[in-house]
């Protein structure tokens, strides 16, 4: 499917940084309003803003086109700056190539969510805010490609998951070209006759195009469109889902069923959703005063961390278990259970993006 005019947007060198000056704008507005504006919540920018409007416009566009999201992130605009300044020398740690800590840091904004009441606070909302400016800055400022997007950035996981479920995805257009590509300019960068420079950079999150796989861990940064030198690469509708039925060895991630961290991510995803709607619903207080008493506590640290234990770990190791033991019992399969329950996370994040996510921003 081709829209008239896009492609050629698309191509031009300069639209990334085009969509992401006005957000960069918005989020100054919404830092120094958080910061220096009202301290109630309906009447500051920071928090309506974060935490209402932004919520439910991301999960429509990331069902109903893709990541263009993270194509947008101010925070990148941010970095490409800093980097004609700074040049990161070092590569992230391989004991770190993996989703853990990004797995980490989303469950502990959750946390911090209901902890601090953030919808509440403009003043904490505003700091959440710059302490992403600041951790980009500091991350990809010492790292090489971009480690902070592939490793560390927990919205840029939730955008790389919900976006398995659009009907777009950055891909090659006819893979015979690629088969007689010599160059390989999507992944290595392209160099301009009149200069010795790479002044087109290939992907820097390691996805080569001819055997990538769907649209996890891709940006949409476009760097891949511009620098192919055929035309072959672009934004083509697909299938929404299907990447989530197969498991062919993707560029740049591998195997689905072999990834652990992938899964604990779509699990967090999921019952995070329904973690973060229960938090809005007046039944969470009475619980919460019951865990306390029951407990002998009177912050609600700890009555947070017991909610957050079972619904994080307990129930998804119980369901998924419970699940996987089925199917090994029923297809008389002798494998250990976590493999298949491995592969069975991937299928809950139709229900996250279709009834989780949404849920939260009707609810709030």
């Amino acid at each position: 499917m081709r829209v008239p005019g896009l492609g050629h947007l698309f191509r031009w060198r300069y639209v990334r940084p085009l969509l992401q000056l006005p957000l960069l704008i918005v989020s100054v507005v919404m830092i120094l309003h958080g910061l220096f504006g009202p301290t109630l919540a309906p009447k500051n920018l920071a928090t309506t803003l974060s935490w209402l409007h932004f919520r439910g416009v991301l999960v429509l566009v990331l069902l109903g086109a893709g990541n263009f999201f993270c194509l947008a992130c101010p925070f990148m605009l941010v970095r490409q700056v800093a980097r004609r300044f700074f040049k990161p020398r070092f590569n992230w740690p391989r004991a770190l190539r993996n989703k853990w800590a990004s797995v980490a840091l989303f469950v502990l904004i959750l946390f911090t969510y209901e902890l601090f009441d953030l919808w509440s606070s403009p003043w904490w909302t505003a700091w959440l805010i710059l302490a992403y400016f600041i951790t980009v800055l500091m991350v990809d400022g010492f790292f090489k490609h971009a480690s902070f997007c592939k490793f560390v950035c927990p919205i840029g996981q939730f955008n790389f998951l919900a976006s398995t479920l659009s009907p777009f995805e950055v891909k090659v257009r006819e893979p015979n070209v690629c088969v007689s590509c010599h160059t390989k300019d999507c992944i290595r960068g392209r160099r301009e006759s009149d200069s010795d420079l790479v002044t087109i950079r290939g992907c820097e999150l390691a996805l080569f195009q001819p055997s990538k796989v769907g649209n996890m861990d891709c940006t949409f940064c476009l760097d891949c469109i511009h620098a192919c030198p055929h035309d072959n690469v672009g934004i083509l509708s697909r299938t929404p889902g299907e990447e989530l039925l197969t498991d062919p060895l993707r560029s740049g991630i591998g195997y689905f069923s072999r990834r652990k961290d992938l899964a604990a991510l779509a699990t967090v995803f999921t019952f995070g959703a329904l973690l973060n709607a229960f938090g809005m619903v007046s039944p969470v207080y009475a619980v919460e005063s019951w865990l306390g008493r029951l407990m002998h506590v009177s912050h609600e640290a700890p009555v947070l961390g017991l909610i957050f234990t079972f619904f994080l770990i307990l129930e998804p190791v119980v369901l998924l278990g419970l699940a996987a033991w089925c199917a090994r019992s029923w297809s008389g399969d002798h494998r250990s259970l976590l493999p298949l329950a491995v592969r069975y996370s991937y299928g809950l994040v139709p229900i996250a993006s279709a009834c989780g996510w949404p849920t939260t921003v009707f609810t709030s």
